[in-house]
């Protein structure tokens, strides 16, 4: 027993914010850790569960629950390199900046500074510093603008910002934009909460070994997969020693055929089709509750729910199945669904492919097909989770209503002013939408070929013909002297083009002939992509080319979606 080695201790305690931005903690982002990259969508997610939390006690508990961060920390030290954790840390950082900078009483506004920033102390020996030091590289720009007093009362502008600093000056300014239209009495409820009532798990090791074996415990599988554990050993605890290995046969068979991942996330979703709303607790702990089944006998909950669920979810992930069982238009919708950034659509997806009866394959088609429409009216007008849940959740009501629950106002179906919210958004800097553009253009190329196109590439990337910053001496500064109208055409869709290659920003400038004829290629001299065959068969680029194409390209998108013309 002597020659075991000696384990490195593991502490791992729930602390509130203001515990966490402490003098107990001096945070160091390492430089090996990728960039910040949260966007506004998930910062305006996590703004608006803050403030349901806040405001609904009675179903939050008064808590809220902001995950785990694993640190490499000494015991008695403050320094904590962080290991997981960076996005959340920096944005809770981001939003207690703009709160201070926001306070109007000059006392409370210098107190609520000590979340941010540590004064030194001589008795204790604390030095000055920032409680959060992002990486080298932007370390002094997060102080400048962000977290120094009234460092976001006046941010910079964007265009010229890349990478992680446009997504701090970005959801600051999402984030002040939110914060000021609340009086102060609400933003101070809120500072109370986020700092009294708000709690991260902190996992230290003092070791970057021994951070290394945890974060890949917390995140190799994510936290969800222990969560179907937990239900499975629930599930046939209750089933009774001469079932069981019969029925853990049958649980571990279906997990086999999805995959590990994509079986926690059917749970989720048979979870969602029963209670429709967004979840406010863990799914081991809600699951049973909000599944009437899984509370029953356990082998009728795998042969009614299990095994039905994961057929029609496997049918949902293979799109040439789809296509045999209601036909290519229904299998193109799927597929386009899958492309969007989230899988909220999936529930009311698989509702529908679940309760299907013989013959019915022209109406799941057109469901499919209309829900695909209404997931891109969501995608596109960038709808936070709150509001795509409560907009499935309708569709849902309107094919499997729930006992007393009035028929939804809108569901499936468009009104028309979404319809022209839709349009609007198409029609404007798509590129800017990071997240939207790809899928769009993909889906819109597929619309311009003939029978549907079919690819598989490795690569997709998104160029513009008129360059995004153009040179003096070049070609487009001559064709394209206004700035005002270069900026107003520069991300929208008629300037958008497809390849099946890397960026190459050395081309960017290159003169429209030669871009044609080198860059909007691909590899084997070929070009995959319509929307790019159409760009080549221009004879020149002007902002009348421009102006016709938008007009062309947005009209076949309304084709598609059933958008109607332009008002």
């Amino acid at each position: 027993m002597d020659n075991m080695p000696e384990l490195s201790p593991i502490e791992a305690h729930e602390r509130v914010i203001k515990q966490v931005f402490s003098d107990d903690y001096a945070f160091e982002i390492p430089a090996y850790q990728r960039p910040y990259a949260w966007e506004t969508d998930q910062v305006r997610e996590l703004l608006n569960d803050l403030l349901d939390a806040m405001d609904d006690p009675d179903t939050s508990g008064g808590v809220y629950f902001l995950g785990s961060i694993v640190l490499i920390k000494a015991p008695a030290a403050a320094q904590a390199k962080v290991v997981d954790g960076q996005q959340r840390l920096t944005t809770l950082t981001i939003l207690l900046s703009v709160l201070r900078d926001l306070t109007s009483d000059p006392e409370r506004r210098l107190d609520r500074g000590k979340y941010i920033y540590q004064k030194a102390n001589p008795d204790t020996g604390a030095a000055a510093r920032h409680r959060l030091l992002l990486r080298e590289r932007d370390r002094d720009f997060f102080h400048n603008h962000i977290q120094m007093a009234a460092a976001t009362t006046s941010l910079p502008e964007t265009e010229r910002l890349e990478s992680s600093q446009l997504r701090l000056i970005e959801n600051a300014t999402l984030l002040r934009s939110r914060l000021e239209q609340m009086d102060e009495t609400r933003r101070d409820q809120l500072v109370a909460f986020i700092i009294q009532r708000c709690y991260l798990v902190v996992v230290a090791v003092p070791t970057a070994e021994a951070a290394r074996r945890i974060f890949t415990v917390l995140n190799a599988r994510g936290l969800d997969l222990t969560a179907t554990d937990i239900l499975k050993a629930d599930l046939l605890d209750r089933a009774g020693d001469e079932r069981e290995d019969a029925l853990a046969k049958r649980w571990e068979a279906v997990e086999l055929e999805l995959g590990r991942d994509s079986f926690v996330d059917l749970f989720g979703h048979i979870r969602m089709i029963h209670e429709r709303e967004k979840p406010r607790s863990a799914l081991e702990t809600a699951f049973a509750d909000k599944v009437p089944a899984f509370r029953g006998d356990a082998e009728e909950f795998i042969k009614n729910v299990l095994e039905p669920g994961a057929d029609a979810y496997g049918i949902l992930n293979d799109p040439a199945e789809v296509r045999q069982l209601f036909g290519q238009e229904a299998s193109r919708a799927v597929k386009s669904l899958h492309r969007i950034d989230n899988k909220d659509w999936v529930a009311p997806a698989l509702l529908r492919l679940w309760r299907r009866q013989q013959g019915e394959g022209p109406a799941v088609a057109r469901f499919l097909i209309d829900l695909e429409r209404l997931a891109y009216f969501l995608f596109v007008t960038r709808a936070d989770a709150n509001e795509r849940m409560t907009r499935y959740a309708n569709v849902m009501d309107e094919f499997d209503p729930r006992q007393e629950r009035t028929a939804p106002d809108v569901g499936m179906q468009l009104t028309e002013a979404e319809k022209a919210d839709f349009r609007t958004g198409l029609d404007g800097p798509l590129y800017r939408k990071s997240r939207v553009c790809r899928p769009i253009l993909q889906r819109l190329d597929e619309a311009l070929t003939a029978g549907g196109a079919e690819y598989d590439h490795p690569i997709i990337s998104i160029e513009h013909v008129l360059p995004q910053t153009i040179a003096p001496d070049s070609e487009w500064a001559d064709l394209f002297p206004n700035l005002p109208e270069r900026e107003l055409w520069t991300h929208r869709l008629a300037n958008l083009v497809l390849l099946t290659r890397r960026i190459n920003t050395r081309a960017s400038n290159w003169s429209f002939q030669r871009k044609k004829d080198e860059y909007f290629l691909g590899q084997d001299g070929a070009v995959p992509f319509h929307i790019t065959q159409q760009v080549r068969e221009k004879l020149s680029w002007t902002v009348q080319v421009l102006d016709a194409r938008q007009t062309e390209l947005l009209g076949k998108l309304s084709e598609v979606w059933r958008l109607g013309p332009a008002s």
